[in-house]
């Protein structure tokens, strides 16, 4: 893990930000006194979870129908 100043970050930020993404964790410092302010580490995506219905989850299933047109009953709905 590196710690560096927020002006040495902007000078280094397209390789700082290769390291980042091989996984690497970066923390920023700020003023004379080098208080920690933020941490750069890499994205992790995580899964996409299964949505759940809520209050209506027990009411019922929807009902697909076919919705198949034929091209003449198409142009003569218009």
């Amino acid at each position: 893990m590196k710690t560096m100043t927020i002006a040495e970050f902007k000078r280094h930020l397209p390789t700082l930000l290769v390291e980042v993404a091989k996984g690497e964790s970066i923390i920023l410092q700020k003023g004379r006194k080098r208080e920690n302010v933020a941490m750069l580490t890499p994205f992790k995506a995580e899964p996409a979870k299964a949505r759940e219905l809520g209050l209506l989850a027990k009411r019922g299933k929807p009902v697909f129908k076919d919705w198949s047109i034929s091209e003449e009953d198409f142009l003569a709905s218009r």
